[in-house]
This record gives C-alpha cells, sequence and structure tokens, in this order.
C-alpha cells in the first residue's frame, strides 16, 4: 500500500500563489489578446475568456489528486492554473479554431471532455487542448517557465450549459441519483446538443443560398451592362456557354416540387437560374408562388421569376413579376429598381428613371441604383444630375471602379456644354 502523502502547507502555498498571481494575470492577458487576433484574421467571431484558478479552488485540487494517491511534485504540478475558453456560434468554428490551435501552439494534450458520456447522461462535450505557454510570450511577461496553459473550445451551448453544470453539479458535489432530475437533465443536454446541429444545418443552408443569390446578381448585373443591342440577341447564349454540361443534365432532372420545403425549392430555383437554366428555375419559381404565403415572401420570388424572365430576354414577364413585388410590398426598392432597368432595355428611359427615383427615394444609400441612374442621365444628355449621382454613388464606395469611369467623360461634357451656352449667349448678343 502506497505512503499516504504528507499534508500540503496551505498558508505557504498561499503566500507562493499570490506573489505568482499578477505574473500570471500578465501571460492570461497576453495570450486572451493574442488569440483574439488571430482568430480574427481567420474571420472567426469569437468570445475570448480567461480566468487563473482561485486559491481555494487550487488547494481543493491538490488535496483532491492526493486523496487518489496521484504523484505530486512540489512545487505542485496543477496544470490548469491558467486557462483560456474560446467560445464560437457554430460547431464549424470550433472546428477551425482547433485547427489554429493545433498547428499554431504546441500542444501537450488533447481531451474530449463528455466524449464518455451516451445521449442518455448529462455530461456536455467540450474540447480541451494543454498547451505549453510560448517561450516569446513568457518573457514578454517577465515570467519563467516552463507553464502551462488550458485552452477550452465550445459553442455558446456548450459554454451555457458548462456555466450550469458547473453550479447544479460540479461546484455543490451533487450526483443527481433521482431518476426524474437525470432525465430532466439528460432532455437538456440532447435539447441543447439537437440545437447545436440544427444551427450548424440552418447557417450551411444561408450559406449556399448566398452562394447563389451573389451568383444569380452577378450574372444578372453582367447581363444589364451589355450593350442593349446584345441583351435580347446574345443572352441566352451566353448563359448556356458558362454553364458546365454536368451541371445542367443534373439540374435537368425532374424536381418533386410537392414533397419539397420552400427552402430547399429556393435554393433549386437558383442554381437553376445560375447554370442558365431559365425555364427550369421560372417553373420552381411559379411552384412556390402557388403555395399560400405571406407577401413579404411572394414579393421576394416575384423578383427572383422577373431577373429569370429578363435573362431570357422576356421583358413583359420581368416587368409583370417586378410590377407584382412593387404592388405587394411598395416599400420594397429592389422591385422598383429592377423594374427600371428593364424599361431602360426596352429603352423606355422616362419610364425606368421613375422607377429609379422611387428606388432611391425609398432608400437613398444604394451603388447600383444611383450609378444607373446616372447612366440614364448621361444617356440622356443631363450631365450635371449624371455628375451629382456619381459624387453621390463615392461617398458610398469611393474606389468604385465603373463609377470613377463613368465620371471622368462627365467633365469633358459638362465644359462642353457650359462653353456651347457661352458661345450661343455671346452669338447672341452680337446679333
Amino acid at each position: 500500500m502506497m505512503k499516504p502523502s504528507k499534508i500540503p502547507n496551505r498558508r505557504e502555498l498561499e503566500k507562493e500563489y499570490r506573489a505568482n498571481a499578477p505574473v500570471f494575470d500578465r501571460i492570461l492577458n497576453k495570450f486572451q489578446e493574442t488569440l483574439k487576433c488571430e482568430l480574427a484574421q481567420l474571420g472567426l467571431k469569437t468570445t475570448i475568456k480567461s480566468r487563473l484558478k482561485t486559491f481555494d479552488s487550487y488547494y481543493n485540487k491538490i488535496l483532491r489528486l492526493l486523496s487518489k494517491q496521484m504523484n505530486l511534485k512540489e512545487p505542485f504540478d496543477i496544470y490548469d492554473m491558467i486557462g483560456v475558453r474560446i467560445v464560437c456560434p457554430f460547431l464549424d468554428d470550433m472546428q477551425i479554431a482547433a485547427n489554429h490551435v493545433m498547428q499554431k501552439y504546441d500542444v501537450v494534450q488533447v481531451e474530449q471532455k463528455g466524449s464518455e458520456h451516451s445521449y442518455n447522461e448529462f455530461g456536455y462535450k467540450s474540447t480541451h487542448f494543454l498547451i505549453s505557454v510560448p517561450r516569446k510570450m513568457l518573457s514578454q511577461c517577465k515570467a519563467e517557465g516552463p507553464l502551462f496553459c488550458e485552452i477550452q473550445l465550445r459553442t455558446i451551448l456548450q459554454d451555457a450549459w458548462s456555466e450550469v453544470e458547473h453550479e447544479l453539479i460540479y461546484k455543490a458535489d451533487f450526483s443527481p441519483f433521482d431518476e426524474p432530475m437525470k432525465r430532466k437533465l439528460a432532455a437538456l443536454n440532447a435539447n441543447l446538443t439537437l440545437s447545436d446541429t440544427l444551427f450548424q444545418e440552418i447557417r450551411d443552408y444561408q450559406r449556399k443560398l448566398q452562394t447563389e443569390l451573389n451568383k444569380r446578381r452577378e450574372s444578372f448585373m453582367h447581363t444589364v451592362q451589355k450593350p442593349p443591342a446584345d441583351n435580347g440577341a446574345t443572352m441566352q447564349q451566353d448563359a448556356n456557354l458558362t454553364s458546365a454540361a454536368a451541371e445542367k443534365e443534373r439540374i435537368s432532372e425532374s424536381v418533386d416540387r410537392t414533397s419539397k420545403s420552400v427552402d430547399d425549392l429556393l435554393v433549386d430555383a437558383l442554381v437553376a437560374h445560375n447554370a442558365g437554366q431559365f425555364k427550369q428555375a421560372i417553373a420552381i419559381y411559379s411552384s412556390i408562388l402557388a403555395r399560400d404565403f405571406s407577401k413579404h415572401i411572394k414579393s421576394i420570388i416575384h423578383i427572383h421569376r422577373g431577373m429569370a424572365y429578363f435573362a431570357e430576354g422576356r421583358y413583359t414577364k420581368a416587368l409583370e413579376d417586378f410590377t407584382a413585388s412593387a404592388e405587394l410590398t411598395p416599400d420594397n426598392y429592389r422591385a422598383f429598381y429592377y423594374r427600371g432597368l428593364t424599361h431602360e432595355a426596352e429603352q423606355n428611359y422616362q419610364d425606368a428613371l421613375v422607377d429609379f427615383n422611387t428606388c432611391l427615394k425609398i432608400n437613398p444609400y444604394q451603388l447600383e441604383p444611383l450609378y444607373s441612374r446616372a447612366q440614364l442621365y448621361t444617356l440622356l444628355g443631363d450631365y450635371k444630375k449624371a455628375m451629382a449621382d456619381c459624387k453621390q454613388a463615392l461617398t458610398i464606395e469611393p474606389a468604385s471602379p465603373k463609377v470613377q469611369q463613368l465620371k471622368k467623360p462627365l467633365k469633358t461634357h459638362m465644359f462642353s456644354s457650359k462653353r456651347e451656352t457661352a458661345d450661343n449667349t455671346a452669338a447672341g448678343k452680337a446679333r
């Protein structure tokens, strides 16, 4: 049988703890600041917390380890004296942060907390790293090594669970043998785990949707910015040329629209739209509009379908959809903007100007409508108003190359107009 260890002197340990606490605090502040910058550069929006183990917690842990006949060296090796917690909104953010820690720091140990629990138990998962504090950081904080730091990685929900669990179970030294209590904790654990998974699925869907929306918008603006003579003649041909044959074949497969959710149908429609399969996209948009939804949702789908009609060169149908969108939600400035672009494509310039004006009255802080109206004013020969729109657009996006490009000839036109006016005035006086 192992000989019991000597009981550590509490007063001596506390004196040593107080002497080292300022050094630990400096290291924690430095480490927290460093991690915050590093993770921000990776595009992560995290909350970073730090903690120095309290003396009571430190001393009690020594006693607990000694009671288990752990062989501790003096000064006692407690590796989690300092700790940093990285709290991420989503599961995939946590994986990115974990990869960064593994690559950037000297990892001594990795532990998956809660991995030993099944879903009918109440332990919640998180990832813990034990790392060696970098020598450079020790030097900057005037500390001697080696020194270790625990890095905990959790989602927001995992962090919330750990805080509550610490108060209800760990800190209270309580094990819920009572079956109803165990069931409640197990249900809560399962709900939090499921919530993290659902949040991640929603985020993945939003990313996919946003990617397709951006593709569609870029394609639409590329079509709009072609010379008017080219819009109808080459639109379908160009869209087809930019689509991969395999992608077309996949999208052309029949879609079971009755069993799919609107979210799934919208992604299907956008993928088809971006691949140049406009008829397929229009059919899916129409199937969505056939369902019973709020005015706001129908307004958005009308805009999507209108853009598909526009891409096909079917301007009358596009105008019908953009008008329907504007009637459903009169404050939807995009509906007026797209309808204005369609009027301009049909060379109905005055109608286009009315729509651009309405769009900018609803929301004057948009680059594209200002740029489009400046182009239209230039086409109509109103160079002064075109220049005013260019200046307004450049206050929103000063480095916009297309606005800068449009602005250059306007100065020449305005100078020529002034000179012509002055010459005519002089000629009139001479007569």
